[in-house]
């Protein structure tokens, strides 16, 4: 990919996670670069949008796919797929805006399913680790998925905010999801 182009989506995603309706002029703030710049790589705001979308899935599927490949043990796919959600912070808060989420029913009883899809593994792995007794099995499977992307958005809030150091950000925020999901 052009590195021009690159640069307008990395901003276009800075510039809409603070504000999902910032314009074509903010995006071209936020990269420095001039509108007519954008409107160069981008015919529209909504073709810069898609983009950002599909670029952005396909960072977070990678991360999030090499995570659950990591281990074969259960509580640490889930812990590295939760360290790679907060490594693509932002494009992960992105998506998450972005992409509506499905149903926990609905991505179970849909027989269609692409089951090396990144969200069914996770969904699986919490449900594994449930059955195993390693998580609090009176939480939901919908109730821990939000509790994990809030954590992340947590993450992301402190890092940007400066109050809390990088490396502490991560130990921080694993230590509260774990907790909160009776992991131990």
């Amino acid at each position: 990919m052009n590195a021009t182009k690159e640069k307008l989506i990395d901003a276009a995603v800075v510039a809409l996670n603070r504000d999902e309706s910032a314009t074509i002029e903010q995006i071209a703030n936020v990269a420095g670069v001039t509108r007519r710049t954008v409107h160069r790589y981008f015919n529209d705001r909504n073709t810069l949008v898609q983009e950002c979308k599909q670029t952005m899935l396909r960072v977070c599927n990678l991360k999030m796919t090499q995570a659950y490949h990591s281990s074969e043990q259960s509580a640490v796919q889930l812990e590295n797929m939760f360290y790679a959600a907060l490594e693509v912070g932002i494009q992960y808060s992105f998506i998450k805006k972005l992409v509506k989420r499905q149903q926990y029913t609905d991505l179970v009883n849909n027989h269609e399913l692409d089951y090396d899809d990144v969200k069914a593994n996770w969904f699986k792995l919490v449900e594994l680790l449930q059955q195993q007794g390693a998580i609090n099995g009176k939480l939901s499977i919908p109730w821990i998925y939000n509790l994990f992307g809030g954590m992340v958005d947590i993450a992301i809030e402190a890092h940007q905010a400066g109050d809390v150091a990088r490396n502490d950000i991560k130990a921080f925020s694993w230590t509260s999801f774990k907790g909160s999901i009776g992991l131990q």
